[in-house]
């Protein structure tokens, strides 16, 4: 009921009968629970409803009152905890596809940017479809901006149907609209890709203060000790166990408990010692790559872009602004 109930908000926004919605799509009208399940067909009809008796573009409007009013910060804290928005929008595609077992998301890699698609295979056709397509793009816009800024918009969106883009051209007025696509999608900047989630004053804390650590977690606490071994090689997880003071099981079981494996932890950290020491260019990239424990640079190029979406090179030149 978590999409239904954003349309609900945005249908009492703009003072349309919504009870009446609500029972025409064959929803349940007072349920406020957004983790209940209800069939996606009766979700759609909602929408579709909302579009043809309230507003066109009832979808876009929708997610953008989704976006107001913030996500699921539980859902947001899962994303946020990833080390870069490539990694969480890589993340942002598990979830949402656990949560609804017919849409599909993937990622289309392009040379400066990458697409975030979304699609509903074979289902194009049904009532809503363009209005559920609409909020999950505001919905991914959101999201995205965690990472890239509040101030972030899309340089190209694609649509699958062919909606009157006045309403998406206002809010948007730097952003190509491209209708009629195979699928649903927004581009990425590359120079994005690498950026940790922005955060509150309240989620802020500099890591390196030792005043706070009583606030961090097991999974804090290991990354703050094996930084200075990578210079050593791969940190071995036997390694870590000493470290903590505990065994190789029962470190890998704590780390479970926080939805982390072992060898992630490890290149997140060595990703993060990495990307400080690329923002330092009198440093070689040899030299970077040997910091972190590879003697091998093709290894250290792809690991850093499978965490950051770009190489070590690209990482460099956007930070010197080159």
């Amino acid at each position: 009921m978590g999409h239904p109930l954003a349309f609900v908000s945005f249908l009492n926004k703009i003072g349309a009968p919504v009870q009446r919605r609500l029972l025409a799509s064959g929803l349940p009208a007072f349920v406020q629970d957004p983790d209940a399940l209800v069939p996606l067909s009766r979700a759609w009809l909602l929408f579709d409803q909302a579009s043809r008796l309230d507003v066109p573009m009832a979808g876009w409007l929708a997610g953008q009152r989704a976006a107001e009013e913030n996500l699921n910060h539980v859902f947001l804290d899962k994303l946020k905890a990833a080390p870069t928005l490539y990694r969480a929008l890589h993340r942002f595609i598990r979830m949402s596809t656990s949560e609804s077992s017919h849409l599909r998301l993937w990622i289309r890699e392009r040379k400066d940017d990458i697409l975030l698609c979304t699609q509903h295979p074979s289902r194009r056709d049904e009532p809503g479809y363009m209005q559920s397509q609409l909020y999950q793009l505001q919905v991914l816009v959101s999201a995205i901006r965690q990472f890239a800024g509040s101030d972030w918009v899309p340089k190209e969106l694609g649509v699958e149907h062919a909606p009157e883009p006045s309403v998406m051209i206002e809010q948007f007025p730097d952003c190509r609209i491209r209708r009629e696509q195979p699928a649903g999608y927004v581009a990425v900047s590359r120079t994005h890709l690498h950026k940790a989630a922005r955060r509150t004053k309240s989620e802020n804390g500099d890591s390196a203060d030792l005043n706070r650590i009583g606030d961090w977690n097991y999974a804090d606490v290991l990354r703050a000790l094996l930084k200075p071994y990578l210079y050593e090689g791969y940190p071995t997880m036997r390694l870590a166990a000493d470290l903590m003071d505990t065994s190789p099981r029962t470190l890998a079981r704590r780390l479970s408990a926080e939805g982390l494996g072992y060898r992630a932890l490890v290149d997140e950290v060595r990703y993060a010692v990495a990307k400080e020491r690329l923002c330092q260019p009198h440093v070689r990239l040899s030299e970077v790559a040997w910091s972190v424990g590879f003697s091998d640079q093709s290894h250290f190029t792809r690991m850093f872009r499978r965490i950051g979406g770009v190489t070590p090179g690209q990482m460099r030149r956007a930070a010197v602004g080159g």
